[in-house]
């Protein structure tokens, strides 16, 4: 059976299975059109009471993405010299060389932030006189940072579908104050790594992936 526009089930998990995590760029901009595709494929994905506590800064200024990245690099370097002075510095070796490189090169940086929003259903059992920690809400799953996470996992598909290499990066968190102070970032919003967008260069291996069995229990009685 067919999806919308003709999609098959079969035809878009092979496609989806196409997908890379890029972390090296030709030097060529992304069209401001096409990055817009991008947060307007971000902002169809779900979210908890359809708040969309998302936002997105969309960095393609050369000055500001040098210094985001050179603020990562900072970081990672001060990380990287306290290792050394202990028992595990071949354990980090040049791994934090990964939190900063792809930014270095990326034509576009997005910086996802999230909200997070007063939790209703526990307000209400407070009003009603019951205690909220006797019970899981929205709140014990971090729905707004969930709804993020399924945002950005909706642009780094729209990236691929429009021929661009993206990274995902958790590290640029290490410089989470220093980024946050040069795009104007305040509370309560809160930066969820950073995303390097541009179009790739060279190929990338298929990444490991654990089989099905390993990671779904079917309750099928």
């Amino acid at each position: 059976m067919s999806g919308p526009g003709g999609v098959q089930g079969p035809g878009m998990l092979a496609w989806l299975e196409t997908r890379r995590s890029r972390r090296e760029f030709a030097d060529e901009p992304v069209p401001k059109e096409v990055l817009a595709r991008l947060v307007q494929a971000a902002i169809t994905a779900p979210s908890n009471t359809n708040r969309q506590p998302w936002r997105f800064t969309v960095v393609t200024a050369a000055d500001k993405r040098k210094q985001i990245a050179a603020a990562v690099r900072a970081r990672a370097d001060e990380i990287k010299a306290i290792i050394h002075r202990g028992h595990h510095a071949e354990d980090f070796a040049n791994y934090g060389d990964f939190f900063h490189e792809p930014l270095e090169s990326a034509a576009t940086i997005v910086v996802p932030q999230w909200r997070d929003y007063p939790d209703l259903i526990a307000d209400l059992i407070t009003s009603g006189g019951g205690d909220p920690a006797q019970y899981h809400t929205a709140r014990s799953m971090q729905a707004e940072l969930c709804s993020t996470s399924a945002a950005v996992m909706a642009m780094l598909l729209q990236a691929h579908a429009e021929g661009l290499g993206a990274c995902w990066m958790a590290g640029p968190m290490i410089a989470k104050p220093e980024i946050e102070a040069l795009l104007g970032i305040k509370e309560p919003f809160r930066m969820v790594g950073a995303v390097a967008i541009g179009y790739p260069l060279g190929d990338a291996p298929p990444p490991g992936r654990k089989p099905i069995d390993r990671v779904v229990q079917w309750v099928e009685d």
